[in-house]
């Protein structure tokens, strides 16, 4: 069995949608939706159930919602309603899991038999961009915060949507806040301008929670290298996204892998982690179906004769550094 810490899963956002909520929609989205009612057990990527074949297993659990499709009491509101029911989650799965914020927590869980559940925010629309709402998302745990996610807000364009734009001066306001806080900028998302201007104004290591290598696959959502040595040099991870669209044109294994040994020819030994965006994607590479499926890649690069302590470094070692 080995260790898995992944720094970023959507699975909170489909259990907490509702049947109500998806009347109207296409039935396929029903069905996505409607096969995700909870984390011990689910049709979805990631159940706690599937998740307790791992020696030790670390999760990043995401608060997300599309800022294009918010609900009449606004985003914020939805925000809460999120993370009350990651808490029920929580409650409902105490026998399987534990709710961390902390390496040392971590350690007690997994000692404890437990799977480590951690929280991030993907998109910082769910705090109405209001900086003065950190502190409560630090309370909660959080650890992870992506200024953006597709939909650019006050804060920054991204990646997808007004490329050219950079952090506002809201928005390096918003980053500072963060680091006062100690979560880490998520720059997954991000334009291209903007993640240079996080570059230059970070005192913290940065992070790109579900992002892969744009030299391998040309899409937007990845990295160039020089983006991955400034995260590199900051001390920072960069999470390895098993959604076959940032894989490549088959999203085969072998490009999977590809993305992993072009990072560590960049010297990226301390830095590759897992961010595997389970849960949110409809299709995964190498005919993955979900966490069960991971050790799949495992297996393929210690076929290639990477040691036993490299893989344990980019399954475990190197997120687990940053808490």
């Amino acid at each position: 069995m080995i260790s898995y810490f992944d720094a970023h899963c959507d699975t909170i956002h489909r259990c907490a949608v509702r049947r109500s909520d998806t009347v109207g929609m296409p039935d396929d989205i029903r069905a996505y939706f409607a096969a995700v009612e909870s984390l011990r057990q689910n049709g979805g990527h990631v159940d706690l159930l599937r998740g307790g074949q791992f020696r030790r297993y670390a999760q990043f659990f995401a608060l997300y919602h599309d800022p294009d499709c918010p609900p009449e009491d606004g985003l914020w509101a939805q925000c809460l309603r999120m993370h009350d029911c990651f808490l029920r989650e929580m409650a409902a799965c105490a026998d399987l899991a534990r709710h961390c914020r902390t390496a040392s927590e971590v350690d007690a869980a997994v000692s404890d038999g437990k799977i480590a559940a951690l929280l991030s925010v993907e998109g910082a629309d769910l705090l109405d961009c209001d900086p003065d709402r950190i502190g409560t998302a630090a309370d909660w745990g959080v650890r992870l915060l992506n200024p953006v996610w597709n939909h650019p807000n006050v804060l920054c364009g991204t990646n997808k949507h007004d490329t050219d734009r950079g952090l506002s001066q809201q928005g390096c306001d918003f980053i500072r806040r963060l680091e006062e806080h100690a979560i880490y900028a998520d720059v997954s998302h991000m334009s291209d301008p903007g993640f240079w201007d996080l570059i230059g104004m970070t005192h913290r290591p940065v992070v790109a929670s579900h992002s892969n290598s744009r030299a391998v696959c040309p899409h937007p959502r990845n990295l160039t290298d020089d983006m991955f040595r400034a995260i590199r040099d900051s001390g920072g991870v960069v999470g390895i996204n098993l959604y076959s669209a940032f894989v490549g044109q088959t999203g085969s294994m072998e490009e999977l892998v590809a993305h992993v040994e072009h990072f560590l020819a960049l010297d990226g030994e301390k830095t590759l982690c897992m961010g595997g965006d389970l849960d949110g994607c409809e299709t995964l590479a190498a005919g993955m179906k979900g966490v069960q499926d991971v050790p799949q890649l495992h297996e393929a690069l210690a076929a290639r004769g990477y040691s036993k302590d490299l893989l344990e470094d980019i399954f475990w070692n190197n997120l687990m550094r940053l808490l």
